[in-house]
């Protein structure tokens, strides 16, 4: 399977601004220190030696995930991130209005759902596009973001063909061949996660959800859930003191995920959901706080990386 990261923020769209940008390359300056670069080679040979969030950015694009199989795929989330996705599509049968898209929602707050309006496949003719979701009411949800008063194009103006399948916790669903299990969440509203597998491959997508002990008798179900997962993709939003200060939030912390992971028998844990005032480097340093808490624990097995925009996984 491949997992590709098209929008990794979390609660609204963060772009860089040109005081962000300016910062960098100004910091970019000050480290080449007067050394001759006299070639692209040479420029890209300094920038590969420095670190990622230095040298790029996680990026501002809120929530959506796909993971591949071939050319089966199944898409999580549809922030803003599922507009550059929807466009990448477009070059394939999704342009031709020959595609089956399937898209799971963990939840319907704004920051997951405010791409789907612009996500192009949906106004192809042909294409059949199927929401899932845990919520009862997904179509009507949809609809009331697309509403006139919110946005110039309704639901029903849309070319494709739309369905829409709710999800039942406890239950295995087999979807664009692809395995697919789900777990209700403690998240306002309620948020749902999933676990994906294939050809014996296991990817959970757990975003948005608070743990409100961290005892293992109260994370059972958790661990039960991403038992021996290949990537966990977690809601790290929060630095560990902000977990207590926004209690009943819905989100978690990076050292919460790593706790989970080792229990669970995680290989990889990826840090997931940016908190939108986070800039690179604090992001950074919630990535560096989890691999220095995990050598504490002595879990030197788990890998741990912060997801950005455009990240590609093999699994």
């Amino acid at each position: 399977m491949l997992i590709r990261f098209w929008g990794t923020r979390g609660s609204l769209p963060s772009p860089l601004t040109w005081k962000d940008l300016e910062a960098k390359l100004l910091s970019l300056l000050l480290r080449a220190g007067g050394r001759r670069l006299p070639s692209p080679e040479d420029a890209r040979a300094f920038l590969e030696g420095l670190p990622f969030y230095e040298r790029g950015t996680f990026g501002g694009n809120t929530p959506c995930v796909e993971v591949l199989f071939g050319e089966e795929r199944l898409i999580l989330d549809a922030g803003t991130g599922i507009r550059p996705l929807g466009r990448s599509l477009m070059d394939g049968p999704a342009g031709k209005g020959q595609a089956t898209l399937h898209i799971l929602l963990s939840h319907t707050h704004w920051d997951h759902i405010m791409g789907f309006p612009f996500f192009e496949p949906a106004y192809v003719p042909g294409n059949r596009i199927v929401v899932y979701g845990g919520h009862e009411d997904l179509e009507a949800r949809l609809k009331y973001q697309q509403d006139p008063a919110h946005f110039p194009i309704s639901l029903e103006d849309m070319s494709a063909d739309f369905s829409f399948v709710r999800l039942e916790v406890g239950r295995t669903y087999r979807i664009a061949g692809f395995s697919v299990e789900v777990i209700k969440q403690f998240h306002p509203g309620a948020s749902y996660g999933y676990r994906v597998q294939r050809k014996g491959r296991v990817v959970v997508y757990s975003t948005d959800s608070e743990y409100e002990r961290t005892d293992p008798d109260y994370l059972t179900k958790y661990i039960h859930f991403f038992r021996k997962a290949d990537v966990l993709i977690f809601d790290a939003q929060y630095s560990p003191s902000e977990t207590v200060e926004k209690k009943n939030w819905g989100h978690s912390s990076a050292l919460v995920g790593v706790d989970l992971a080792l229990y669970a028998q995680v290989k990889r844990l990826v840090l997931f959901h940016h908190a939108p005032e986070a800039d690179d480097e604090r992001i950074q340093s919630h990535l560096d706080e989890a691999l220095s808490y995990v050598e504490r624990k002595g879990g030197g097995g788990l890998e741990i990386m912060a997801a950005y925009d455009g990240m590609v996984l093999e699994v």
